[in-house]
C-alpha cells in the first residue's frame, strides 16, 4: 500500500469517525465482535436454523403470555434485534441491560417478531 492510500485510509476513518453518531459507531463495534468471535450476525440469521449470536443485552422485560410467564431480553449485536425468551424464569443471574451474551438456539417468528426460546447462553465481560 502506498503512502498515498495509507494517508486517505486514515483520513477516511477520521472523518467517519466525526462524522458518525456514538450509538453508529457502537453498533458497528458489536457487529465485529460478533464477527470475530465466528457469531453469526441477527441480520443474516435465518429462520428455522440453530444459530450462535452474540450480542449486548438491551431490554429485560417480564411476559404474561405464557402460562407461567417469561423472562423476553432484548439483544442486539449492531447489525439487528433479536428476543430470547426463557419460559417460566422471572430473574436470571448475570443478565442484565448492558452485558454482552453469547446465545446459541433455534431462530423462530412469535407474533410477528424473532425469537428464541430457552436459549442457552454464556455470560460476556
Amino acid at each position: 500500500m502506498s503512502t498515498t492510500q495509507h494517508s486517505e485510509g486514515f483520513f477516511r476513518r477520521i472523518v467517519r469517525r466525526l462524522t458518525s453518531s456514538n450509538a453508529e459507531l457502537v453498533s458497528e463495534q458489536l457487529a465485529q465482535d460478533a464477527v470475530a468471535a465466528g457469531c453469526q450476525q441477527i441480520q443474516n440469521a435465518r429462520v428455522r436454523e440453530r444459530v450462535h449470536l452474540r450480542g449486548t443485552v438491551q431490554a429485560i422485560t417480564l411476559s404474561p403470555e405464557f402460562d407461567k410467564g417469561g423472562l423476553d431480553v432484548e439483544l442486539d449485536d449492531g447489525t439487528g434485534r433479536i428476543t430470547l425468551v426463557w419460559m417460566g424464569r422471572r430473574l436470571i443471574p448475570g443478565i442484565d441491560v448492558g452485558r454482552r451474551i453469547d446465545v446459541w438456539g433455534t431462530l423462530t417468528i412469535s407474533e410477528g417478531r424473532r425469537v428464541i426460546f430457552n436459549p442457552a447462553y454464556q455470560l460476556g465481560p
